[in-house]
């Protein structure tokens, strides 16, 4: 699941994919209760929308051994409807699938940063060198117009050809030194993004209240004053 569709019967018309995966656990991991009924509505169609369109995939390992450890996991909070605890479990089960796909793909992306920026150092050094080189010439072929019998038209055809090279290489430094600042904000990027392991007590924890599967006496998901004065249809409960 590496790309996103839109889908009209959901909010927003989004459906959750392994490219937007880490901000959405960002956003999970943050939520603090209670939040707006709007976001609550937001979370919960994406959430199901995305659940539903979720085709498990055969390269995820010891999925079985994974599905069996989690639904202990989430008796242990005391969900214990069944098809609650099945749709969570698919819930948690596509998330774990998408941070499986989301972890390969910025490794890959990490790796390719740095074979780019190791080949922006090996330009720049080589610029650099040939450009030093370029000028060295240029210099030389200037100290041959002090020699009568070499060609006039020579004299001055050699230097200025050497010149423009050596112009070129020192011209493409500042180049690839724009270049290397950009793929370090890059790969901060990739490296900032990345989730290297998910809290499945939390997940388990915000996401069984967020959907509804759960209450806590003193918790409120949402304020029930803006649930009352909701003009939508009633997916709260």
């Amino acid at each position: 699941m590496t790309t996103g569709r839109q889908h009209s019967d959901t909010l927003g018309g989004f459906t959750l994919t392994s490219a937007s995966f880490p901000d959405f656990y960002s956003r999970i991991q943050a939520l603090r209760f209670p939040i707006s009924v709007a976001d609550v509505l937001e979370l919960r169609d994406l959430i199901n929308h995305s659940a539903d369109v979720y085709e498990e995939s055969a390269e995820i390992p010891d999925n079985q051994e994974f599905r069996d450890s989690l639904e202990s996991a989430i008796h242990s909070f005391g969900i214990e409807n069944a098809h609650h605890c099945e749709r969570l479990l698919r819930v948690l089960t596509m998330l774990r699938s998408m941070h499986y796909q989301h972890t390969i793909s910025s490794r890959n992306a990490e790796q390719q940063l740095r074979e780019w920026q190791a080949e922006n150092r090996r330009a720049q050094r080589a610029s650099m060198r040939n450009g030093v080189i370029a000028l060295v010439v240029t210099g030389l072929l200037l100290l041959s117009w002090a020699v009568p019998e070499s060609p006039v038209l020579l004299h001055k055809i050699l230097p200025l050809i050497s010149a423009m090279v050596a112009f070129h290489y020192f011209h493409v430094i500042p180049l690839l030194e724009r270049k290397r600042e950009a793929l370090a904000q890059d790969l901060n990027e990739v490296l900032r993004k990345r989730v290297d392991s998910l809290n499945w007590r939390t997940l388990i924890h915000k996401l069984s209240l967020l959907l509804g599967f759960k209450q806590i006496q003193g918790v409120e998901v949402f304020p029930h004053e803006q649930a009352e004065n909701h003009n939508g249809p009633p997916r709260l409960h």
